[in-house]
């Protein structure tokens, strides 16, 4: 783990606001590369907040707390959790992990979490960092292995960050869609902002955000509900956003609305079978459901 110097220089070199954003940032690497070396990754897909930011914004994305998978294979819930606990009982290039396994790791309705601390010699505190793994639904799209792009603390690292298997940048971002479809939170319309920038395989992505919506079991996918959830400016936190990002970013909130209900205005163009699927929210169409996947591999 780097030291407190380190972490120091790291911080004003990248431009983050505090040292904290920084060490999570380092943490994350190195619970990225455990989990790697330890084969965890071999069963999880990377996805979410902390993706975004090491795969594909790199050091100006916002830096993300947390550590989201998706489960790709058929390892059970209960052998997941487990292995999972098991990378965390032993120190790892100086950092140890602490939890109260009756407070801090638990199974949920769509999969498992553990919300260890990691203490060093420069914080025996620690910081709590949250792993949370999906097995609510298997990936739709091909798994790939994603490099981490260059941050300029890797030099002190005593590791190379490995690629990670991960979520197809697609996937990615229907689940931000579908999150942003269920919550107003400052944090997904500006992952939307920033990734409405890139080139968008749209209809893939749009047929994606009908399959997440419809496996969630509640509301589908409607633009008008995404667009009001959207435009929900009185429930954004600005400040929960502006730590995350580097000091030379100013969050422009009536932009960023604007231009995600812009950019993502291709989700009202809904094709008859993405329609049924979206007004199924029983969910008794599943051959629908089905022919909708096959339909989304095919033009991959």
């Amino acid at each position: 783990m780097l030291t407190t110097q380190q972490l120091r220089q790291s911080a004003a070199q990248s431009g983050v606001r505090d040292i904290g954003n920084i060490e999570i940032d380092v943490l994350l690497t190195h619970l990225l590369q455990l989990f790697h070396e330890e084969g965890l990754t071999e069963h999880l897909a990377f996805k979410g907040g902390t993706f975004l930011r090491k795969m594909v914004f790199g050091p100006r994305g916002r830096v993300s707390t947390d550590l989201d998978f998706t489960c790709r294979t058929k390892i059970s819930l209960d052998d997941l959790t487990l292995k999972l606990l098991e990378t965390l009982e032993r120190s790892y290039h100086g950092i140890t992990f602490r939890f109260d396994r009756d407070k801090d790791w638990y199974l949920t309705e769509e999969g498992c979490a553990a919300n260890p601390v990691c203490a060093h010699e420069g914080n025996a505190t620690g910081v709590k960092i949250k792993i949370q793994v999906s097995m609510r639904e298997s990936p739709i799209l091909p798994v790939l292995e994603a490099p981490q792009i260059e941050q300029g603390y890797f030099r002190l690292l005593d590791f190379i960050p490995a690629s990670i298997p991960s979520l197809a940048m697609e996937e990615v971002i229907a689940e931000k869609i579908r999150a942003a479809s269920q919550r107003s939170k400052i944090r997904d319309l500006y992952d939307l902002a920033e990734i409405s920038h890139r080139p968008l395989r749209k209809e893939i992505v749009r047929s994606l955000a009908v399959l997440k919506l419809w496996h969630s079991g509640r509301e589908g996918l409607d633009f008008g509900r995404f667009r009001q959830r959207i435009v929900s400016e009185n429930e954004y936190d600005l400040k929960d956003l502006q730590h995350l990002l580097r000091k030379d970013l100013k969050p422009d909130v009536p932009r960023m609305i604007e231009r995600v209900c812009s950019e993502f205005r291709f989700l009202d163009q809904l094709s008859d079978l993405e329609k049924s699927l979206a007004g199924d929210s029983a969910m008794r169409l599943r051959r629908d459901a089905q022919a909708l996947r096959e339909e989304i591999e095919a033009s991959y």
